[in-house]
C-alpha cells in the first residue's frame, strides 16, 4: 500500500521525463571570454538596465579557502533589486527564492563559461495577476539582458507540451513552512541564525527586507561542503543557492519561517544525481529542519 501511494506521489514527477532540466532553468554560454570579464560585464548590463545587483557571492572562493582546490570558477549574482521586492514579499513570502532573482555564472571544463537562471513560470502558481506579471516582467528582462552577452542553450518546446508541463506542476510543492506563536519576530531571527550556524548552515548574509512591522528578512545560509558536492554534480543548482530561510510577521504576530521544498528538488532532480549528491540533500533538509525545530523548542 505505501508503495502504492508513492508511486500516486510521484507520478506527476516521472512524467516529467528528462527535459526536466531544461524546461526549468534557462542556461546560456559564453565560448570567447574569461570567467571574470563575464561575470564584470553582466554586472554592468544588469545595473544599466533597473535589474540591480544586491550583491555578488564568490562561492568558488569560499570554498578554495576551505581547500577545495579544484573547484571551478563560480559567481552567484542576487540581483534585480527592485523597489516593489517589499510589497511583493510581504504578499508572497515565498517568492524570496525568485526576487531577488539569482545568476549563476560557472566555468566549464573546455574553458567556456555558463550562465544560468531560473525558469519563474513554475513557482507562480499561486500568485495573483500582479504579482505574475511583476515577476514574469522581471525575468523577461533578466533573459534579455542575459541573450545579449550570452547565447541561449535552452530546448525549444512545444505549446502543447509546456502547457502539460506546467499543469503537472502545479499539484508540486516548492515551499517549506513553519509557524511560530509566543516569539516576536527579533527572537526568532536570532534564535534562528544561531541554530543554523550550530548545524554548519553557516549565515553568508541576512537581508532585513522590512525592518518596521511588518517584517520581513531572509538568510543565505550555505554548508560550504554540501555546496561542494551538490555544484560540481549539477551547477543548475546555484540560482537556488545559498538556501534562502526567511521569516515575516503574520497579521495574528505569529512568526511564518518557509525555505525551498528540498523533498521536492529530489524528487524532481534525483534522477539526474549521484545517490551520494542526494544524500548530501537529504541532509541539507534534515539541518535546517532541526534548526527550525530548536527555535520551536521541539
Amino acid at each position: 500500500m505505501k508503495k502504492l501511494l508513492l508511486l500516486l506521489f510521484l507520478f506527476p514527477l516521472l512524467s516529467l521525463g528528462t527535459d526536466i532540466i531544461s524546461l526549468m532553468f534557462y542556461t546560456y554560454k559564453v565560448k570567447d571570454a574569461s570567467f571574470n570579464h563575464v561575470v564584470e560585464e553582466i554586472k554592468q548590463e544588469l545595473n544599466s538596465k533597473d535589474l540591480k545587483v544586491l550583491r555578488t557571492l564568490t562561492i568558488s572562493e569560499a570554498i578554495k579557502a576551505r581547500g577545495i582546490k579544484d573547484f571551478p570558477n563560480y559567481t552567484v549574482l542576487l540581483a534585480c533589486d527592485k523597489k516593489e521586492k517589499e510589497s511583493l514579499l510581504l504578499r508572497s513570502p515565498f517568492m524570496s527564492n525568485l526576487i531577488p532573482c539569482s545568476v549563476a555564472i560557472y566555468e566549464n571544463k573546455d574553458g567556456s563559461v555558463s550562465i544560468t537562471i531560473l525558469n519563474e513560470k513554475p513557482y507562480l502558481k499561486d500568485l495573483s495577476k500582479e504579482d505574475k506579471e511583476f515577476i514574469n516582467r522581471t525575468y523577461s528582462e533578466l533573459r534579455s539582458v542575459i541573450s545579449s552577452i550570452a547565447k541561449p542553450e535552452r530546448k525549444k518546446f512545444s505549446n502543447g507540451y509546456l502547457k502539460k508541463m506546467t499543469r503537472e506542476l502545479r499539484n508540486i510543492s516548492f515551499e517549506t513552512s513553519y509557524n511560530i506563536k509566543g516569539m516576536s519576530f527579533d527572537d526568532v531571527k536570532t534564535l534562528l541564525k544561531s541554530s543554523l550556524d550550530g548545524v554548519n548552515m553557516n549565515i553568508l548574509a541576512v537581508e532585513d527586507v522590512r525592518k518596521e512591522s511588518p517584517k520581513y528578512s531572509f538568510m543565505l545560509a550555505c554548508n560550504l561542503t554540501y555546496g561542494d558536492k551538490i555544484l560540481k554534480e549539477f551547477p543548475h543548482f546555484g540560482t537556488l543557492a545559498p538556501c534562502r530561510i526567511y521569516l515575516y510577521e503574520k497579521p495574528d504576530g505569529s512568526v511564518g519561517i518557509g525555505y525551498i521544498n528540498i523533498q521536492t528538488l529530489i524528487r524532481l532532480y534525483g534522477k539526474h544525481l549521484h545517490r551520494d549528491t542526494v544524500e548530501v540533500f537529504e541532509k541539507a533538509d534534515k539541518d535546517i529542519k532541526s534548526a527550525i525545530k530548536e527555535v520551536k523548542g521541539e
